[in-house]
């Protein structure tokens, strides 16, 4: 078994190799990488194994073009890129990702990918799924090839086959894996598997710059343009800055609080019912009726009459939604509280006993799309760097949970941070409140949780050490939100290798974690697939938690 150390070993690998700003290529790294033995990638050394939850996993996070990709050139914003001589990226063809927001541009003619950074952890992140796929896309292509001398005969056998079983065999995989292959390949899964016949990767890195500073300056050019956004006009003539009004600051997703405000989905249960997945039968004890419309809005996503009428709702509510930048691939929200009592359709789950006094708060909630790794250190600085009150920090966010199942609530009170090596002892709000019942699952209080550097970046060792300490919850955020909170909280910079008593913290924090991923059952790991139906629930209670701890707070101000 692989020991802590190769972890440390390949993460130094690859980060020393990319400070030489020229091009490194990626089958050079692939030798520490092999010696992790990600809990991840299991089969990554097997040569003769087709690992499918690595290259579902991988798929799903990188941009298509990645196939006709020679080098993926790594840099903050268009500027650097500028300033390398790569011209204005942004003219190149966007490309995006199926399960990873993450900002891609790809020039056909010289095979170039840019990808931008928002943190380290965008590093650490796109090596290793660089890594996983071409491990995974050339084992597929040499046992391919050996078995099947002509195209022609791969093709009888993988494209026009509906049931490849003699390909299943060869591949060692499931014919579910093999549906999720396809899936995770998107719509042009033909093309994508003659490409893997015919061409093995050899993939070329290059990373411009990654200086502290440049993050930094990253997340200026984001802060600087909400600020410009929500400017009073945007919010009422006598409002004044955003920076001046008392901020709650959340981190979850971009549906979930917006359908628990407007409620919009519940107006068109008949149509949205009409939409429902053949498998909502079997988890339809667990799934409240307002959640399932909620997640079945989804389906009208490119629906312009339901999304303008929902729109109208959102303007008459006051809700500014911000979409993501180039720069900084975060999707923002603002609710003005004072006009929830206005909503006629707010999720009835959601109690006000005082709207007189939630309709004269000037508190709004900013609730951003939540970030990858590190990049949650940069936005929670920035923020607090430029908000004059802000009252209270609420993350809810993933995790893979060593003591848990699907569908369960963890809510920490202590977290270890790989990034700083400290540990943060804290106030959680929501282990002393949480006035909602999980009924598809567990809610595990005053737990202790671990922040990751990444998904790859994870070992049998690694878990063992961190159930042996007590770490059940394994996720990529707290940490970094956790170290801008101490600066905010102690009159230094976040130090290392140290506990961090957070508990006069001078605003509300409260963490959330639900589990979508159990490594040690083996039962589902993150490789195969999105949460769907299973999520529902643990996400909207979490959502509803924030919500009325904001409501409760401000009703007793």
């Amino acid at each position: 078994m692989s020991s802590i150390n190769s972890i440390d070993l390949h993460l130094r690998t690859y980060r020393s190799a990319l400070k030489s700003n020229l091009e490194i290529t990626l089958h050079s790294l692939t030798s520490s990488y092999l010696k992790i033995d990600s809990i991840l990638h299991p089969f990554a050394a097997d040569s003769t194994h087709l690992d499918p939850s690595a290259l579902i996993y991988s798929l799903l996070r990188l941009p298509k073009d990645v196939d006709r990709a020679k080098t993926i050139v790594m840099g903050q914003n268009p500027q650097i890129f500028l300033d390398h001589g790569f011209g204005d990226v942004t003219k190149w063809k966007k490309s995006t990702a199926t399960a990873r927001r993450r900002t891609h541009y790809f020039d056909l003619k010289t095979g170039l990918l840019a990808s931008f950074l928002s943190s380290i952890s965008d590093i650490d992140d796109i090596v290793n799924l660089l890594l996983a796929y071409q491990i995974e896309w050339n084992k597929f292509h040499q046992i391919a090839t050996s078995a099947y001398p002509q195209y022609s005969e791969f093709k009888d056998v993988f494209i026009n086959n509906p049931e490849p079983v003699e390909g299943l065999k060869l591949l060692q995989i499931s014919s579910e894996d093999w549906q999720n292959i396809k899936t995770a390949l998107g719509k042009n899964w033909r093309l994508r598997l003659r490409r893997i016949y015919h061409r093995p990767q050899n993939l070329r890195l290059r990373l411009l710059a990654s200086s502290w500073i440049d993050y930094t300056k990253t997340t200026q050019r984001w802060w600087k343009n909400i600020a410009t956004a929500f400017s009073p006009p945007r919010l009422s003539a006598k409002a004044s800055h955003i920076s001046h009004q008392t901020i709650y600051f959340v981190s979850s997703n971009a549906h979930s609080l917006l359908n628990l405000v407007t409620g919009f989905a519940l107006q068109s249960e008949k149509t949205l019912l009409k939409l429902s997945p053949q498998n909502y039968s079997e988890l339809s004890p667990y799934i409240h009726q307002n959640d399932y419309l909620y997640y079945l809005s989804k389906y009208l996503v490119k629906d312009k009459k339901y999304q303008s009428d929902w729109q109208k709702i959102q303007n008459r509510l006051g809700i500014i939604s911000l979409p993501s930048s180039t720069h900084l691939n975060l999707n923002t929200q603002i609710f003005p509280l004072k006009n929830f009592p206005k909503s006629t359709l707010l999720d009835p789950r959601l109690k006000i006993s005082k709207p007189s006094k939630i309709a004269a708060s000037d508190a709004l909630i900013f609730n951003i799309d939540y970030p990858l790794g590190f990049a949650a250190y940069h936005i929670l600085s920035e923020l607090l760097e430029n908000v004059s009150h802000l009252k209270g920090v609420y993350i809810l966010g993933k995790a893979a949970v060593l003591n848990s199942e699907i569908g369960d609530l963890q809510i920490p009170r202590l977290t270890f941070d790989e990034h700083t090596q400290n540990s943060y002892v804290y106030k959680n709000c929501f282990n002393t409140f949480f006035p909602y019942t999980n009924t598809q699952g567990s809610i595990l209080t005053q737990q202790k949780s671990v922040t990751v550097l990444g998904t790859f970046l994870e070992n049998e060792a690694l878990l063992k050490k961190y159930s042996e300490n007590n770490l059940t919850i394994i996720e990529m955020e707290t940490g970094p939100f956790l170290s801008a909170i101490t600066e905010a909280t102690h009159d230094q910079q976040t130090p290392r290798g140290t506990m961090i008593d957070l508990n006069s913290a001078p605003f509300d924090i409260g963490i959330i974690n639900y589990t979508s991923d159990t490594p040690y059952s083996k039962a589902k790991n993150l490789g195969a697939g999105s949460l769907n139906l299973a999520g529902i629930e643990p996400v909207y209670l979490g959502s509803l938690a924030i919500l009325q701890r904001i409501i409760n707070l401000e009703e007793n101000n």
